[in-house]
């Protein structure tokens, strides 16, 4: 998977909104448009089960392997965080305040990979000496190994 495709899916994620069955396909047509380089007549000649199948395993590789994998880059990276419930937790889910932090916080995880994406393309240029058009075409699972690799041994010499 390119980096370009990675970053094109982001942006996708982020537009995506419907909660409907007719515009989770549309979505997922969208996908395989940009994935697949085809067009919107070529994914809708393929029957509806082998559409599922092939949006469930693009969501798939960028969601559970991809994404995952830009957590490696930060090689001391801090354990997740339990929060534990405050005696005002109650009243704040009777009332709605933490819904609308959970829902922003819903809406802004694929602006947050796709500034991950930004980062790591500028390091690239910047450290690695490459043109824009080459870090975008690599494969994002090799490039990512190499930056993590790069920053695990900075200070060795």
């Amino acid at each position: 998977m390119s980096v370009e495709k990675y970053r094109a899916y982001t942006e996708l994620m982020e537009k995506n909104n419907g909660d409907d069955v007719s515009s989770a396909f549309q979505f997922n047509a969208a996908i395989m448009k940009m994935i697949f380089g085809i067009s919107e007549r070529e994914v809708l000649k393929a029957d509806v089960a082998e559409q599922l199948a092939t949006a469930k395993m693009i969501h798939f590789v960028m969601q559970d392997i991809i994404t995952p994998k830009f957590l490696e880059l930060n090689p001391n990276r801090p354990d997740e965080v339990e929060q534990e419930k405050s005696a005002f937790d109650d009243y704040d889910e009777e009332n709605g305040y933490n819904e609308a932090e959970k829902q922003l916080d819903d809406e802004n995880i694929w602006k947050v990979c796709r500034d991950n994406v930004d980062r790591v393309v500028k390091l690239c240029i910047k450290g690695l000496n490459d043109s824009l058009s080459n870090v975008m075409k690599s494969d994002i699972m090799s490039l990512l190994d190499h930056v993590a690799f790069e920053i695990k041994t900075i200070n060795e010499k």
